[in-house]
């Protein structure tokens, strides 16, 4: 201990001498580490945490595969939304579970105390907390008991982290009264901290039975019909039963329901059914939780992750290049310290312990680095937003990830320098004079060649990589939407979560959309039940006119509920027909209006102008196309163009939500407050929420794609430097070594042009043999993310192309000041120091 407490001490004492190569080799190792450690605290939130319940490895999600008929509400694959009573069936028929728990995410309007926000809630079964193993922090979770009578179970549990910072963890909230949704329920219990239900990104305020759905969605029940499809399932398998055996098992119970509902599903051919009565029941891990997070950020964060682990071998490869030059300027040195009787394992030693200090140095530096990264990039979010949901820090976990990698970049990188060092001849570097051994010193100068040529192939990777997914968000940001967003500014309200009623809604909007109108600058507003551009969506089964008498046809059509002139406030040009009027209310006839896409597919080779269709569940052709507008992007910018029907809110039975569009000259910032004072003269407990501009909505539709193309090209650049650091070093030292050389090249007549051309040679070298490894390795890169791409192919051709020129011009920029060095040496001081 006291020979490393020494050795501890010469290290630093040796550092202090030479500041500029340790801010260098410390820096270096900071920016790759803090880099890695903040995409790292990501992925290990999103991707990598189990849920906090009992044995989160027995949980499985179940998603149903095959056709299916009636309503689906989803916030990611349909086949994970079942029907609540095959719910039920599933629950109390089956041999695999332990337990199977229903739930429902839930927006909530949560008055108490004289206030009303809105908050996140769920709607679970009874066993909810009791098959995931979560206790109380105070009073008590929900039972089976608690889930038994429809609307007979008005209860509330309060997640921790809701409870703690609405009302200051007072322990009085226990058996008190809150409003959701227009009812009073009585507050049961606290979850224990860290639970905040099964969804990672999406944290639960308020939990309720289930039982309770009617009176939470007033517009909705759907706890009877089977072809409406909502609820999410988890299961907890029984002990030693794998999830392959458990799915086998669980085809036995599945089948006789689907026999039962086959004779639901109307208009299915002989083929439709038997797909429908093949229809299996996957499980897949559910000790993750729900996977939607997962599904929509794991593929950037992995994507993100391997990016700055090449970044933190272009950073380990210029330290251990560093470390390489810093060993051959200590030569003599160690030599002299090997005469006096050092111990070639004294000199490992010693060189092993200042690569533990690099690390240790490096890891501290890398924590700034780390923790101004990751608050870089979750500030990018909005507030609501499911990345700043997770909370990623820098804890424990990521801190020990980042000790590891410091500690396997330092000793990895560091002991082949160190063992050059411990091997040296001290009686050959000593009769050196200081310049140490020449075939060391060339065996210095490939080794450090290699690892600059590695830097180029890594380099390059990163380089084209950024360049994928800058063309990517270039064609995203050129997409033609369809709308015309500049000049309108959205909000949301939700009335139906304060006890409205679907004509009441529709009374509000109209009085409210009065109020707009009325407002300085206000040209034109509207209002929609779903906001474009948010990942919101909503299908249903259509049939049309067009249809043969008596054919089986069932077409999934996406639908939204529009206000009157929806379509010119949003900039949508009308193709033929009109818009929808305040008369088309629930007195007068139905009425829709189709985009492009819909009125093509539906009626091919005619005008869909008077002809008649039927949406849902009804089989009469009782509403009258009106319409049709040109296509537009409805839930993001990057899909396809497919059907749509837009039906008038005021024809809504269901109608609890809407989004209104004002379209105005004047800026947010002028009419926010307007908006906001329209509507508390209203109503003054309605809360206005979600208020922006619509470029501004599109811009966050479009950030997790930003954020990649801004982090990818701030890894690259940082290689490109790294990458720059390193070509200079070597250049430099290898001009040093051949100094000699050079000068007599010169006396025989050799220009400074040709000089410098001799040292650019190694230039090129390193960009050939880089670039026949780093291409072909960023191709792969390519293939893998070309999902994440939209509109560029992982092969193409002009980004491959930009990305070897840019790292061609890095390498030249970064050689070319040891060249023209290298030309500018006089011969006669080169020789006579020799």
């Amino acid at each position: 201990m006291t020979f490393l407490l020494q050795d501890l001490r010469y290290a630093i004492r040796s550092l202090r001498k030479s500041p500029g190569f340790a801010a260098a080799a410390i820096a270096t190792l900071a920016l790759g580490i803090g880099a890695n450690a903040a995409i790292f605290a990501l992925v290990d939130k999103a991707l990598l945490r189990l849920l906090p319940v009992r044995a989160p490895r027995e949980l499985v999600l179940l998603r149903a595969t095959g056709p299916r008929q009636g309503h689906t509400w989803s916030d990611g694959e349909d086949g994970l939304s079942f029907s609540y009573p095959v719910y039920r069936d599933l629950r109390d028929h089956n041999r695999v579970f332990s337990g199977l728990v229903a739930m429902f995410p839930l927006s909530a309007s949560v008055a108490s105390r004289g206030e009303t926000e809105r908050a996140s809630g769920e709607l679970v079964s009874g066993n909810y907390f009791e098959v995931l193993g979560v206790p109380p922090a105070l009073g008590r979770v929900f039972g089976p008991g608690d889930d038994v009578a429809p609307g007979g179970h008005p209860l509330a549990v309060l997640s921790h982290a809701y409870w703690t910072r609405r009302y200051g963890g007072d322990p009085s909230v226990l058996n008190s009264a809150i409003v959701v949704n227009g009812t009073t329920l009585t507050v049961v219990g606290v979850t224990r901290a860290g639970f905040t239900g099964v969804q990672p990104g999406r944290v639960a305020d308020v939990f309720v039975p289930i039982s309770m759905k009617a009176k939470m969605t007033p517009f909705w029940d759907g706890m009877d019909d089977p072809k409406d499809y909502w609820v999410q399932l988890l299961g907890r398998l029984k002990p030693g039963l794998s999830r392959e055996t458990a799915q086998v098992g669980l085809a036995a119970t599945y089948r006789p329901i689907l026999e039962s509902l086959l004779p639901r599903m109307e208009n299915y051919d002989d083929t439709r059914r038997a797909e429908f009565l093949n229809g299996k029941i996957v499980l897949g891990e559910g000790g993750f939780g729900r996977t939607q997070l997962r599904t929509g950020v794991g593929k950037p964060l992995l994507s993100l992750m391997g990016m700055v682990a090449l970044v933190l071998l272009i950073a380990c490869s210029n330290l251990a290049s560093l470390l390489a030059a810093r060993g051959a300027a200590r030569q003599r040195e160690y030599g002299v310290r090997l005469a006096v009787g050092a111990s070639r394992a004294q000199l490992l030693r010693q060189s092993l312990v200042e690569c533990l200090l690099f690390s240790v140095l490096g890891l501290a530096a890398g924590m700034a680095v780390a923790s101004w990264t990751l608050h870089a990039l979750l500030s990018a979010f909005p507030e609501d937003a499911d990345m700043r949901q997770i909370a990623a820090q820098i804890d424990p976990r990521v801190l020990a990830f980042s000790a590891i990698l410091a500690l396997v970049s330092g000793f990895l990188f560091g002991i082949g320098p160190a063992y050059r060092a411990a091997r040296l001849d001290p009686v050959r570097t000593l009769r050196g004079s200081g310049r140490g051994d020449p075939a060391a010193s060339r065996d210095l100068v490939r080794f450090r060649s290699t690892l600059v040529t590695a830097q180029v192939a890594l380099t390059l990777v990163l380089l084209v990589g950024a360049g994928l997914f800058t063309r990517s968000l270039r064609n995203l940001g050129s997409v033609e939407l369809g709308l015309k967003a500049d000049g309108v500014i959205d909000f949301s309200v939700s009335p139906g979560e304060n006890g409205y009623t679907a004509e009441r809604t529709a009374g509000l909007a109209r009085r409210l959309t009065e109020s707009l109108s009325a407002l300085p600058g206000v040209s034109s507003v509207s209002a929609a039940e779903l906001p474009t551009l948010t990942n919101s969506e909503s299908s249903t089964n259509a049939k049309t006119s067009a249809d043969p008498p008596g054919a089986r046809v069932s077409r999934r059509t996406f639908r939204n509920v529009v206000g009157p002139a929806y379509f010119s406030t949003l900039g949508i040009p009308l193709v033929e027909g009109r818009e929808f009027h305040w008369k088309d209310d629930l007195a007068a006839p139905k009425v829709a209006i189709l985009n492009e896409t819909a009125a093509r597919e539906y009626f091919p080779g005619r005008s869909a102008l008077g002809e008649r269709l039927s949406i849902g569940k009804s089989d009469a052709l009782d509403i009258e196309i009106v319409g049709v507008v040109k296509d537009s992007k409805g839930s993001d910018v990057g899909e396809k163009p497919r059907a749509y029907a837009y039906t008038p809110y005021l024809q809504d039975t269901r109608l609890s939500e809407l989004t209104f569009y004002v379209r105005s000259g004047a800026g947010v910032d002028r009419l926010a407050a307007p908006i906001r004072d329209a509507v508390k003269r209203l109503d003054p407990q309605l809360p206005v929420f979600e208020l922006k501009t619509l470029p501004a909505q599109i811009s966050e539709s479009l950030l997790t794609q930003r954020l990649i193309v801004m982090f990818s090209g701030a890894f690259a650049a940082l290689a490109a430097l790294l990458a720059a650091i390193g070509i200079y070093g070597v250049l430099a030292f290898s001009v040093t070594q051949r100094r000699q050389e050079i000068g007599v090249r010169m006396a025989l007549g050799a220009d400074p042009s040709s000089v410098r051309r001799l040292v650019l040679g190694d230039v090129l070298r390193f960009l050939a043999i880089g670039g026949a490894i780093g291409l072909p390795a960023a191709w792969a890169l390519g293939r893998i993310v070309e999902s994440l791409l939209f509109g560029v192919k992982a092969t193409d051709p002009p980004v491959f192309a930009a990305g070897a020129a840019l790292m061609a011009v890095v390498a030249l920029v970064a050689g070319y000041l040891p060249a023209r060095r290298a030309s500018r040496v006089d011969p006669l001081d080169a020789l006579r120091s020799e």
